[in-house]
């Protein structure tokens, strides 16, 4: 809210209802008791030593320094990395493409590979190639199973059911010989009936 450090304080206060604002208002008369002046880092201290002490937020840490993808989506995956992250001094380092390896080493093996050699820095785009790599795999998996492997090899035998070796041509078959094998019957592999070899 590009917020000025004198006005935070009030600001945030402001913010405070029910028991914490009761927290507040006898906090703030211990301090001015003991001559502090309230400024906005003794406002967080404070806060943060009631509402969020340092053994939660180094539990916090520690989840995020272990967080992995597993069977979360890239989205879910951002979210909780970003949620997480928030905790830890590391989130804040100022070489993003830190921030991206952290995220990338928590990748599954396949994305992790994919988007590894492409060495991105930004956070951002990170999160869209993810996502993209993930929605390419996906629909890979989902593919019709008519285009999977056997389909190519039975598409590949198809138009050519007389590969098969049934009959050897000789010159002489060839030269207008009506009982040669062009005539003989043979039970086709489209419909099932029977046509002669030639048709």
């Amino acid at each position: 809210m590009n917020c000025p450090d004198n006005q935070k304080v009030n600001y945030a206060v402001f913010m405070l209802i029910g028991e914490e604002e009761y927290w507040w208002d006898s906090t703030r008369r211990l301090l001015e008791g003991e001559g502090i002046i309230i400024t906005w880092e003794v406002f967080r201290a404070k806060f943060f030593e009631k509402y969020f002490p340092n053994d939660v937020r180094r539990a916090k840490e520690i989840e995020f320094m272990q967080l992995k993808q597993g069977n979360m989506t890239v989205g879910e995956y951002a979210s909780k990395f970003e949620e997480l992250g928030k905790y830890s001094t590391f989130f804040y380092h100022p070489d993003e493409r830190m921030k991206c390896i952290k995220f990338e080493d928590g990748l599954r093996p396949e994305l992790r590979k994919a988007v590894g050699i492409l060495e991105i820095s930004d956070f951002p785009t990170l999160i869209h190639k993810c996502r993209f790599l993930e929605g390419f795999d996906h629909n890979k998996d989902n593919r019709p199973k008519s285009f999977g492997p056997q389909f190519n090899k039975k598409r590949n035998n198809e138009g050519k059911p007389y590969d098969r070796p049934q009959w050897k041509p000789q010159s002489s078959q060839f030269a207008g010989n009506s009982n040669g094998p062009m005539n003989n019957q043979s039970k086709c592999l489209k419909c099932g009936q029977s046509h002669y070899t030639k048709d």
